[in-house]
């Protein structure tokens, strides 16, 4: 029987990203959407327990903070380690690493992913969506050593025969190299069709998300300048997205709106079918909706897992970054909602 992995990401859409992957290949898996709710987590039982930190885009003490709670809910447990960080080296890696893992611990470092075009190269992440060479290194704050990856076989061959002596780091790309080795031989699961009605909660301003909505024509579409909107459409399918306000306001205030509109939609549409786009999007509604974990069930379209609701609302969750995906993802996904 494979190791339990434990995977700790600083945004929640990261952990479902990551956890879906061993979910693809039969694992079962349980996503804590906060610190708060990971020690329940650890008891369901699963296979693979993620806990979605929250802190990338907070302050530095925030973040040690709660991977500290995150590192205390571990101790003396077996399994495997896997800290989930941003394909850009974005929030607050080093700190959080630091609060995990001792120094002089043996990591795997690779923060590829090849299946998006992002390749690790002389020590540095290139590829698509980066403008400048970022130094892996530099941004993990200790003296690491990361290979060339210029395909995902290469990061496969990287992971090391004993895996329990050593700690994971990095995004989709290893995960899926972690996924594979413990779980080569696959057993797929029939996922459940997603339905209407259908909450389409968009977050994200991210360019990519937007060239996805602008491919879908006709769909029903409600603005929220700043995250308020205080006139729901009453229809079977509603696309929300949160917009610039005329006057500017903190992200967390933008978001706390955000999550207060979809819950009144929420509430008058009883979708059957959530999908919620951009990370502090995501976990803020699942806060206000008193969702405090999630069983990941796989992928509907690359990239972009499907979970069920462990508590709160019978639905079905349905989530991507926003800067993930090609521009008909989301007509792919409407398509899934309205054949069912």
């Amino acid at each position: 029987m494979p190791p339990r992995v434990h995977i700790v990401a600083d945004d929640l859409t990261g952990a479902l990203d990551s956890a879906a992957t061993f979910a693809q290949r039969g694992a079962r898996v349980r996503v804590a959407c906060t610190p708060a709710d990971f020690a329940t987590a650890l008891a369901s039982g699963a296979d693979v327990i993620a806990v979605a930190t929250g802190t990338r885009d907070g302050g530095e003490a925030d973040a040690v903070a709660k991977a500290r709670i995150v590192a205390q809910a571990l101790e003396g447990r077996d399994g495997l380690l896997f800290k989930k960080i941003d394909s850009r080296l974005k929030g607050h890696i080093a700190a959080e690493l630091d609060a995990l893992v001792p120094n002089g611990a043996s990591l795997l470092v690779n923060p590829s992913i090849p299946a998006l075009g992002r390749f690790c190269s002389d020590g540095a992440v290139t590829g698509a969506g980066v403008e400048a060479r970022i130094d892996v290194a530099e941004r993990i704050g200790r003296a690491v050593t990361v290979p060339d990856t210029p395909d995902q076989a290469s990061i496969d061959a990287q992971l090391p025969e004993k895996l329990e002596e050593t700690t994971f780091v990095g995004a989709a790309g290893l995960a899926e190299a972690l996924a594979r080795r413990l779980w080569p031989a696959p057993q797929m699961r029939a996922l459940p069709r997603p339905g209407l009605p259908a909450l389409l909660a968009i977050g994200s301003r991210d360019p990519v998300t937007s060239a996805q909505i602008d491919a879908l024509g006709d769909v029903p579409l409600a603005e929220a300048p700043n995250g308020a909107c205080p006139i729901l459409p009453d229809v079977p399918l509603l696309l929300l997205r949160m917009t610039q306000g005329a006057k500017a306001i903190n992200g967390a205030q933008a978001g706390a709106a955000f999550a207060e509109t979809v819950a009144r939609a929420h509430a008058q549409l009883r979708p059957a079918t959530l999908f919620a786009c951009g990370g502090e999007s995501a976990a803020a509604l699942l806060a206000r909706l008193q969702i405090s974990e999630l069983d990941v069930l796989g992928e509907i379209l690359p990239g972009v897992p499907v979970a069920r609701c462990a508590n709160g609302p019978p639905m079905l969750l349905i989530t991507k970054s926003g800067g993930f995906g090609p521009p008909d993802t989301l007509v792919k996904l409407v398509k899934f909602l309205v054949n069912g």
